[in-house]
């Protein structure tokens, strides 16, 4: 080929773009262009994830969505945590140190609680994080039904309700300062969950204390109506006098035989020095205030009027109600307790006067109260949206 041609053909190619030079060029040009692209996505890449990082380490996620669902209102993360918090509080107030017993370790708080098998429930794969957030739902729906019940009926807080939801919080700026947090809101924060302050703990701690009142409201309601016969007929009372003869312990707080039988052989003499005499209730009582050492009774003759079974140490439960048992009737019964080991010289009087019977009533009461509430909540429905996912994230 001559060299007119060689020239000739590589113009040509020139302006083909099909040359050496050309493509090379055009090769470079691909490659920073890839390079560029992929520079531009990494960085797009980074901003989200610093955005994302940013949002999840502030407080929007946890106070502006919604966790939890109940009926018609809406609750935050940082509202359902609170209630969560709340509920392994109350926990921990009740049983303290002795929450180790049912298998709960308390050495991580709650951010442990995820990592613990639940002894509450024979569910599987069911944590302590699961008891107390279903137990705080249990809660919320509760105050709901409550809220909604006051709102139906015209129950409202007063200025003297909300005083004292207000008092609750009277000098938490100076204890947390003194904690060292920077402010009561901070220390709020600590302990209830991001996002947590005073204002939402105040509006939490008033809608509970509307709940209460409509609680309270319906529970004087139920019992007006709960009558006389109907305590005595779930709960029967006898009334009963008694002499307690003690035994005398040991340096070392144990009851010989020897001791016991001394606290006998003195009971069956008060009971026969009763015999011997007007053998009367009346006559009893005034040995019961002369012999008894049991302190709740010996001032008022022996006289206990409000007996329910089950109240009593056993032999003295059993003599109460014997089916046998008669106006009269006496007996030398023995007792033990963690505070004392002895015998109970007994005079039966006759069936407790149910109006008396406080204890009862407020059984019925309770258990009318508590499913007048749980058929309230029922009808409350729950959804669980997307951001339910932070509940427990204290």
């Amino acid at each position: 080929m001559s060299a007119s041609t060689e020239k000739k053909n590589r113009i040509a190619q020139r302006e083909a773009g099909t040359d050496k030079k050309t493509i090379q060029a055009q090769e470079e040009a691909k490659k920073k262009a890839v390079s560029k692209k992929r520079w531009t996505w990494a960085f797009i890449g980074i901003a989200v994830l610093v955005v994302l990082v940013l949002v999840l380490n502030s407080t929007a996620l946890f106070t502006k969505t919604t966790a939890l669902k109940i009926g018609d209102r809406s609750f935050s993360p940082t509202e359902v945590n609170f209630n969560y918090a709340s509920q392994y509080n109350n926990f921990m107030n009740t049983y303290g140190s002795y929450a180790s017993l049912f298998g709960l370790n308390t050495s991580s708080g709650l951010a442990g609680l995820k990592n613990q098998e639940c002894t509450m429930t024979d569910e599987e794969n069911y944590t302590w994080k699961d008891y107390f957030l279903d137990g705080a739902i249990e809660a919320m729906k509760e105050n709901v039904a409550l809220g909604r019940y006051a709102e139906e009926n015209g129950i409202e807080l007063t200025d003297e309700d909300r005083a004292t939801v207000d008092a609750n919080y009277e000098g938490i700026e100076e204890t947390a300062k003194s904690g060292g947090y920077a402010n009561g809101d901070s220390l709020i924060a600590a302990n209830y969950g991001k996002g947590a302050n005073l204002e939402m703990a105040k509006k939490i701690d008033l809608a509970s204390s509307l709940a209460y009142k409509a609680y309270q409201a319906k529970s004087e309601e139920i019992n007006a109506e709960i009558t006389d016969a109907e305590v005595f007929e779930q709960y029967p009372t006898v009334a009963v006098r008694h002499i307690l003869v003690k035994a005398v312990a040991d340096e070392d707080g144990t009851y010989t035989d020897e001791a016991k039988e001394e606290a006998k052989a003195k009971a069956e003499d008060i009971l026969k020095e009763w015999e011997d005499g007007d053998a009367t209730e009346e006559s009893f009582a005034e040995l019961a205030e002369q012999y008894s050492e049991d302190e709740g009774s010996n001032t008022n003759g022996g006289l206990y009027d409000d007996v329910m079974e089950g109240q009593m140490v056993t032999e003295f439960n059993d003599f109460c109600f014997d089916e046998a048992r008669k106006s009269g009737d006496t007996a030398i019964v023995y007792g033990e307790s963690g505070s004392y080991a002895g015998y109970h010289v007994m005079y039966f009087v006759g069936e407790g006067d149910p109006a008396d019977n406080e204890t009862g009533r407020s059984y019925i009461l309770s258990e009318r109260l508590n499913e007048w509430v749980a058929e309230l909540a029922e009808k409350e429905t729950v959804e669980k949206p997307f951001f339910f996912r932070l509940a427990g994230k204290v």
